[in-house]
Order: structure tokens, then sequence, then C-alpha cells
């Protein structure tokens, strides 16, 4: 009998494990997110983002490696390395780093920036994630 009942607990356990949302067992480091933008000239896209560090855990650098993207193909494709940019931290708290960049890929069509956020702990990437402006051309 106790055996019997051993299972039923153990089946019971585990359903209110599924059934509960997997936010809740899930950690939310950050996040990146496109702030604005425009266009101007010969398709050149200017786009500001902003990578934001939520508080609760221990960072030490934010940095954002930013490209610029052409369509085609039926594709968005990295044409053109803007490059990484980084600012050093030590904190527990939240933060944030906040730029903006310009990409002129001196050739007709849709052009766009995507920026590659990341949230370091020394040499430990922590969490990452992918942002991209709006189109031009």
């Amino acid at each position: 009998m106790r055996k019997r009942f051993a299972l039923l607990w153990a089946i019971a356990i585990l359903g209110i494990a599924l059934v509960l949302p997997a936010s809740t067992s899930a950690a939310s480091y950050g996040k990146i997110t496109f702030q604005g933008g425009s266009c101007s000239g010969a398709n050149t896209v200017h786009a500001t983002f902003k990578l934001l560090k939520y508080s609760g855990f221990r960072a030490t650098r934010l940095s954002m490696t930013v490209k610029g993207q052409g369509y085609y193909n039926g594709g968005w494709h990295n044409e053109y390395n803007v490059g990484t940019y980084f600012v050093n931290i030590n904190t527990n708290g939240g933060y944030y780093y906040k730029d903006t960049f310009f990409f002129k890929p001196g050739h007709s069509g849709s052009h766009r920036i995507l920026a590659i956020g990341k949230i370091w702990n020394g040499s430990h990437l922590v969490a990452s994630g992918k942002a991209h402006s709006g189109y031009c051309g």
C-alpha cells in the first residue's frame, strides 16, 4: 500500500510541475531593444539600441556587436561589421548601455542594422540577445 501511495504522490508532484508556467523556473537577465532610428542620404541607416541588465546577479561588462545588413535572395545577410562596443561595470543592480550607430552601404537596396547584446561576468557569458533596426531603401 505504501508503494502505491508513493507512486501516486510522485505522479501528482510531476503533474503540478508540468502545469506551472516555464517563466516561474527560468531566470531572465536582461534584454536588448531597438529604441529608434532614421534613414538619410543613399540608404544610410541610423539606429539606437539599448541593452538592459536586470538586477539580482553580478555582471562586469555589457557589449554590443553591430552589423550592417542587406536584403537579397529572400533574406537578410551581414554585409559589414560596424564593430563591438562595450561598457565595463561591476554591479548586482540594474544597469543599461545605450548607443547609436550608423551603416552607409554605398549601394542601393534595403538595409538595416543588427545589434547583438551580451551580458558578461568576467569571461563567462551570462546572456545574449539580438535586435534589429527598421530598414532603409
